[in-house]
């Protein structure tokens, strides 16, 4: 299929005036990874969402403890301001922002989108699965692009892989349950050489944590390329996962196709998350340190696999992807028993994923799990 550039913004790959239908929820992994005795947090250690142990910084929680004397009022001027502090920051305008749920709505969204046109995505497996199970059960087709030996991305192979069918390529980077991550350099040419009509999707949820950090991040390419979207979230590195804030950054175009079908208007997250997010960014420092003590907590499960023998992927994320035909039965469930939740996906045959928490949790982990070595 072929279409000249002005007649894509004319159009926009996502300016459909269809509505976009609900799939069934999604959570990150398996939802019964997630136990009812997490009413009581403090008697099990998290390390299976990926969570930030440090967050949220107090200049978030001042920030949201003064905003509820505001919480009888739309946000709609707190949106406006962080939408323009993130404008400065990436050196873009306010337009080029919409404002979500965390970076999870903006997948749904697209995959939903690629259902309604009756499209293929094309992704890199395994990889976070939001946007391909949101658009399979909508009705697209996907179409997944084995990694290579070392759990890395294969863009070559995926760029290879695109055909008249493929409505939107999905690549996160680093990669979500791998912790692998491509070159930036690398992803620059593949975006630039990937067909103008056809729609890519950079998820960028660990970027924070990657070895290239935020000069990792495609958002540079937003002006130059219409067909490119950025999911970004305050999730992880910012320790915000309990009150959902992300946005989208692409083309003013594809926003505004996206702000129609989103059903919470960009003040569906309401005043905590939108002045946590900026409080945040205020707090340099609180990131610079939470990153800091993740590879501190990263060192320590790598040395004890490397002593071991276990095989893992060198993670650009705050969480460590390993096999694990070195430990006996089912870890996941061992683990569970003594106070420990650590991650297997249905579709982690032969691995585990491991996130970082505090260093005594990391210790802790490395205490337990040597019970089970084989």
């Amino acid at each position: 299929m072929s279409i000249n550039r002005r007649q894509w913004l004319q159009q926009s790959l996502l300016a459909s005036a269809s509505v976009l239908v609900a799939g069934a929820p999604v959570a990150q992994g398996c939802a019964s990874e997630r136990p009812k005795e997490l009413r009581d947090k403090d008697n099990l250690i998290l390390l299976n969402w990926n969570e930030n142990p440090y967050g949220p910084a107090e200049s978030a929680v001042k920030a949201v403890n003064d905003a509820m004397k505001f919480a009888n009022r739309y946000p709609d001027e707190v949106a406006a301001e962080l939408k323009e502090k993130l404008a400065q920051k990436n050196n873009l305008r306010p337009r080029n922002f919409l404002l979500t749920a965390g970076s999870t709505e903006v997948l749904s969204l697209l995959g939903q989108h690629v259902a309604l046109q009756k499209g293929e995505i094309l992704s890199p497996f395994p990889t976070f699965p939001t946007a391909l199970r949101f658009g399979e059960r909508s009705g697209a087709s996907i179409r997944k692009v084995d990694l290579d030996a070392n759990d890395r991305i294969d863009l070559e192979k995926v760029l290879n892989a695109i055909s008249d069918k493929t409505t939107m390529v999905f690549i996160c980077n680093p990669n979500n349950p791998t912790g692998t991550e491509v070159a930036t350099e690398d992803l620059k040419s593949f975006c630039r050489k990937v067909p103008e009509n056809v729609l890519i999707c950079v998820d960028e949820a660990y970027v924070e944590y990657s070895n290239a950090g935020l000069k990792g991040s495609m958002i540079g390419l937003v002006d130059e390329l219409p067909n490119l979207i950025i999911c970004r979230t305050f999730s992880k590195a910012y320790g915000l996962a309990g009150l959902r804030m992300g946005y989208a950054v692409s083309h003013k175009k594809n926003i505004d196709a996206l702000s129609r079908r989103h059903l919470g208007a960009e003040i569906s997250t309401g005043w905590p998350p939108l002045v946590a997010a900026s409080a945040t960014m205020n707090d340099p420092e609180f990131l610079n340190q939470c990153v800091v003590k993740n590879q501190e907590g990263k060192q320590i499960i790598y040395d004890a696999y490397d002593s071991w023998g276990v095989k893992y992927n060198p993670s650009s994320t705050n969480f460590v992807y390993a096999r694990d035909e070195r430990f006996e039965g089912n870890l996941v469930a061992k683990m569970k028993e003594r106070g420990i939740l650590i991650t297997k996906w249905p579709t982690m045959t032969n691995h585990i994923r491991v996130s970082i928490g505090k260093p005594e949790h990391m210790k802790l982990f490395v205490e337990k799990v040597k019970d089970f070595l084989v």
